[in-house]
């Protein structure tokens, strides 16, 4: 990967919230014999840290975030920091790439649309569609009633499904939504302290999960991931002497008030790295990745 200069995607609070959480994560207590003294403290920093953290997000004015001026005007705002040229029509995909996913899966979108930007790039991944078909089946398996244990709603696997691709992603974005028992994922964002970090990468795929990390951008409570087929197939081309152009750039999201529990949405940043993709002149999914406490779900592992 080529150097970069880039500035705090983030305040400095959250950086070093995530930063001393991180180390203490990895760290923790080696036994239980009596603590010492430098980890009582480094553990009320911590709790210090968190607290401050918290209070900075929930002050966050952010938008709503529903197809509109609003939205579009919001995620143009963006900026770009680019160590490659990039041209008009990347910087336009970019963009646009953001607003249709944030509105697909948002009051504004619907099962239809959702299943339409899955399909954004014209691809599948047979294995995983026929995953998302498996889980039709499997409602009564050991797994889903671990998963109602953990207070997730099984539903009904839906009847009457298409062969298509398109009936499959439509039915199986229904049945995320219904297993988290709301009607959609995305309510309110705040993107001003957000910028692309768009570089060239080339010999060994670096992943951004690495990059958070090395930054101190990771939350505590472990992640949630996706990677497309696409990510394996980059891999490979690296390996191959390939290059390839990609962008990354974090933000924060608040679920849906209407499905928050008793102590109010629940906020957390979003971690996207697209890949550019020059034979179909548009940015594709390379990597997605939220804190486990994020209340989503999508099917971006079939892409």
């Amino acid at each position: 990967m080529q150097p970069l200069a880039t500035r705090t995607l983030y305040v400095p609070l959250i950086a070093i919230w995530f930063a001393q959480s991180a180390g203490i994560a990895q760290e923790g207590v080696a036994s239980s014999a009596v603590e010492p003294p430098w980890l009582a403290h480094r553990q009320q920093a911590q709790l210090e840290a968190t607290q401050a953290y918290d209070d900075y997000i929930h002050s966050l004015e952010m938008i709503n975030i529903s197809a509109g001026a609003e939205l579009q005007q919001a995620i143009e705002a963006i900026p770009i920091e680019t160590g490659v040229p990039i041209t008009p029509e990347q910087e336009t995909d970019l963009h646009d790439w953001l607003y249709d996913f944030l509105a697909a899966f948002s009051a504004s979108g619907n099962d239809s649309l959702a299943a339409a930007f899955y399909l954004r790039e014209g691809t599948t991944n047979p294995e995983g569609i026929q995953k998302i078909k498996k889980q039709f089946e499997s409602t009564n398996s050991v797994p889903a009633k671990l998963m109602s244990m953990l207070g997730m709603n099984i539903p009904k696997p839906p009847a009457n499904v298409g062969d298509t691709p398109f009936d499959i992603f439509k039915a199986g974005h229904r049945f995320s939504l219904d297993m988290r028992g709301r009607d959609y994922f995305f309510g309110k964002a705040f993107f001003a302290d957000s910028a692309y970090r768009v570089f060239e990468m080339q010999g060994t795929y670096e992943s951004y999960r690495d990059y958070a990390k090395i930054h101190g951008l990771l939350p505590m409570g472990g992640l949630t991931w996706w990677f497309p087929k696409l990510n394996s197939e980059i891999k490979e081309g690296l390996q191959a002497g390939e290059q390839w152009v990609l962008a990354d750039v974090m933000f924060s999201t608040e679920e849906p008030e209407e499905f928050a529990d008793f102590e109010g949405p629940v906020r957390y940043l979003f971690f996207l790295r697209l890949g550019w993709s020059p034979e179909r002149g548009m940015w594709r999914l390379v990597e997605m990745f939220v804190p486990n406490n994020a209340p989503v779900m999508f099917l971006f592992g079939a892409t």
